[in-house]
């Protein structure tokens, strides 16, 4: 399949009015930014476009040096004690491997893998994953670092002496639970694009510049965990593209705690999500990604708007539940109760009705939602009337 393309529209041929041709082009170059995916990979040159190619010229296949290299190692949080974390990283080898921290402690990896057989679809709408989307996901390794403490650095790497190992990390545990400051960024709906001019079947421009700042946030000491809630990688069959993502974000999620909701494009098909496995959650099981978390102060009530959320289902009764033992809560979720957008397939209004209830009566502060591509906030809200606005503190601040 093609998993990225760029167009060649620099011809210098030039034919006189003969029709006969004066100047041809002799030679011609394209850059590709590649990325280890562990297989071998060919340059093709065609005409004809996309929807009827013509093959003009094929390499040979190139190998990566070292397709079972670790790669891509990722942070997230466990539990709300600030003394532990989870790596999960990728490599083409299904030994289990090592994590090595701190003063020579070390962890052994716990490894998974899916098939395409794993696969979902339906008859109406076909996933590429079940066809040309595929793509070889290697083994997925992931690793409990304890024994840490909060708000201090500490290094790791990652591999094995049979695979090589990655470069020495440097990350900063989080906050204690209760301390009283603590900075994450909350977005939905990144996605991934090129880091070349390529084409790529789905792209999000505004994914690098989000990355870019987001680095300097973490460089100038101004992060401590993120939030994705929902729309991850839009790999949407194609699962090479999860790995572009994940080297996106790798100068990032291998530092601070990177946490997920899930989105509908992690469950394009009903049934698919106990295959969501890149980022591994503090759930209950792979298909009910609904947790709560604590980082510092803040509690994290996490749901899925693309599962059952109404009353008296699993998750309505945990979310309940959960809210009801705290005083004060933040909570990242996917799907809008409020948009400007206003459309069945952005707002539902059961699902604000059945949930925003809840969300008052145990006076949760802040709801952050993803699913709709623009920015927006709303003042103090409730049944779709405005209760309260901000105001200027005395030093200049909205509360």
């Amino acid at each position: 399949m093609v998993e990225s393309a760029k167009y060649v529209s620099s011809d210098p041929t030039k034919y006189n009015k003969n029709g006969k041709c004066e100047i041809r082009t002799c030679s011609a170059s394209v850059i590709f930014h590649v990325i280890n995916i562990r297989t071998d990979i060919e340059f093709v040159f065609s005409a004809g476009g996309f929807h009827t190619p013509c093959v003009l010229k094929t390499t040979l296949p190139f190998k990566f040096s070292n397709p079972n290299a670790p790669l891509y190692g990722h942070l997230s949080s466990i539990d709300s004690s600030a003394t532990s974390m989870r790596l999960t990283w990728i490599s083409g080898d299904k030994k289990p491997q090592q994590v090595i921290y701190g003063n020579g402690k070390s962890q052994i990896s716990q490894v998974t893998t899916f098939s395409q057989d794993d696969m979902c679809g339906s008859t109406f709408i076909p996933s590429p994953a079940k066809d040309f989307g595929w793509h070889d996901p290697g083994y997925v390794h992931t690793a409990i670092i304890t024994g840490l403490q909060p708000s201090t650095i500490f290094n790791y790497k990652y591999g094995s002496d049979a695979v090589g190992r990655s470069d020495e990390i440097e990350f900063r545990t989080l906050p204690a639970r209760g301390s009283d400051e603590l900075k994450f960024l909350v977005f939905g709906d990144m996605g991934k694009a090129p880091l070349d001019a390529a084409i790529e079947h789905y792209i999000q421009p505004g994914s690098l510049s989000v990355v870019k700042a987001m680095v300097e946030e973490m460089r100038n000491g101004s992060l401590d965990s993120i939030f994705h809630i929902g729309d991850i990688s839009y790999a949407t069959g194609f699962l090479v593209e999860w790995e572009y993502f994940l080297h996106l974000i790798t100068p990032l999620a291998s530092k601070v705690s990177y946490m997920t909701a899930i989105g509908n494009h992690e469950r394009d098909y009903a049934g698919s999500g106990s295959r969501y496995t890149y980022f591994p959650m503090p759930t209950a099981a792979k298909d009910k990604p609904w947790y709560a978390i604590e980082h510092g102060s803040v509690h994290f009530t996490v749901i899925s708007t693309e599962h059952d959320w109404t009353q008296n289902s699993e998750q309505y009764k945990w979310m309940r539940k959960d809210m009801e033992s705290v005083d004060r809560s933040k909570t990242p979720w996917h799907r809008p109760m409020y948009s400007s957008y206003n459309s069945l397939i952005t707002v539902d209004a059961t699902f604000r009705n059945v949930v925003e209830p809840v969300l008052l009566a145990n006076k949760v502060d802040l709801v952050l939602f993803g699913h709709v591509h623009n920015y927006e906030r709303t003042c103090s809200i409730f049944k779709s009337e405005c209760w309260a606005m901000p105001r200027k503190d005395e030093n200049g601040t909205d509360t």
